[in-house]
This record gives C-alpha cells, structure tokens and sequence, in this order.
C-alpha cells in the first residue's frame, strides 16, 4: 500500500511540473522573469568551432497570441528556440502550433509535426517561407556536429569537431492536411494540386520562379494560394 501511495505521489508530481513547465502565449516578460523556473538555463561555454545559429543575435519577437515583446533566437542544433532574459538565455518550452513571428521583419517559426523526405514522423520548428491561408511553405534550418578528425598518420592535420549548416529541406501545407517534404523539382511541385497543373507550370515558367530562392518560392506559394 505505501508504495502504491509513493508511486502515486511521484506521478502527481511529474505531472505537475510539466505542466508548469509549459508557457502561456498571454505570460507577460515580467511573468517569465519571476518564474525562471519555466526556462532551463542554456548559458554554458561552447567552444566547438562554427555555430549553433544560421543568426547568432537575439532578435525581437512575439508568440502568437502576445502582445509581448521578447528577444529570441533559434538554436539549429538542438532545435530550441531561446529567449535572453536578463543576459542569462533561457529555452522557451516547446508547445505543438506555437508561432513566434519577429517583429523587425516577416520571419516566422512554428513548432509542428512535420514528416521528413525520409518518411519519418517528426516535431520541430520550421521557418515559413510562404504563409497563405490555403498554401504554407516552411523551410528546415538544421545545423550538425562534424566530429573531430585525428590524423592517421604524421602526413594528416587534426580537424577539430565543429557545428555545420545541413542541406535546406522544404515541407508544404495544404488547409488542414499535414505537413509534407517538398522536393525542389518543377514535376513535385506543379502536382502539389493536380487538377491545377497547367497553371502552375505556366506561372512557374512565365516568372522565372527559382526554386533556390526563398522570395520566389513565396511568390509562387501565394499563386497556388490563389487557384484553391
């Protein structure tokens, strides 16, 4: 009986603080500050070579929602968005559709669940490219670690480990349905809605649209917008 009641207790508590670990999109900055225990710390040296960020500053921002004005930044290695408060940085607990929009330009994130050109269901925050109320685009911002390199032999250098940028990967969303990858290929993309193939192909052709160039893509995410 005792350690059925322990067990319950442990539970009754795992529970609590997880919910307290989840963040309201009306919390204000002082909330946030007087309740430090929402964030975990992210202060410690890292003294691997290249970056974490695919930006380093911290940037203002909004969560949907919030009239409040943060200043974040998005760890591509660990996919958190941090928050500095206090010139300490803290991790804003992830939370399924949350959007953090900046305010000094039109970057968004979203925390979604998304499916990889593997096939595999993942969480995480996209970038959106283009955002439509029918058509989004979002594009991956990933950053790995190169693991040290020793030398083989005396003719061979050390290569110290260090933070590199991944190949880009896009997704699309159509109304409601999930999020799916993007090949970058004219075919892919004029079948995104079949019956409107012709059309899409035609603007594609006709506005010079490069599929390397994140304006244009959003230029032709607002044209399918158009065709729904």
């Amino acid at each position: 009986m005792k350690k059925i009641l322990f067990l319950s207790i442990s539970l009754t508590a795992l529970f609590s603080n997880f919910a307290e670990a989840q963040i309201n999109a009306q919390q204000t900055v002082n909330d946030i500050v007087t309740n430090e225990r929402r964030f975990a710390d992210k202060n410690a040296a890292d003294k691997t070579a290249g970056s974490k960020y695919f930006n380093e500053s911290f940037l203002p921002a909004k969560i949907a929602g919030s009239n409040e004005i943060i200043l974040v930044r998005h760890n591509a290695y660990t996919d958190d968005m941090e928050v500095s408060i206090n010139n300490e940085v803290k991790i804003v607990p992830s939370e399924l559709n949350m959007t953090i929009n900046m305010t000094n330009s039109t970057t968004s994130y979203e925390y979604v669940e998304y499916t990889n050109e593997k096939g595999e269901k993942k969480q995480g925050y996209l970038k959106l490219i283009s955002n439509n109320p029918k058509v989004k685009i979002y594009k991956s911002e990933v950053v790995y670690l190169k693991p040290e390199v020793h030398p083989a032999s005396g003719y061979d250098t050390y290569q110290p480990a260090t933070y590199k940028k991944a190949k880009d990967e896009y997704f699309f969303k159509l109304g409601d349905s999930e999020i799916k990858t993007l090949p970058l290929k004219k075919k892919a993309i004029v079948s995104i809605v079949p019956e409107k193939e012709k059309e899409i192909a035609s603007f594609i052709k006709e506005n010079k649209i490069s599929f390397s160039e994140d304006a244009d893509l959003n230029q032709l995410g607002k044209f399918i917008n158009s065709l729904m």
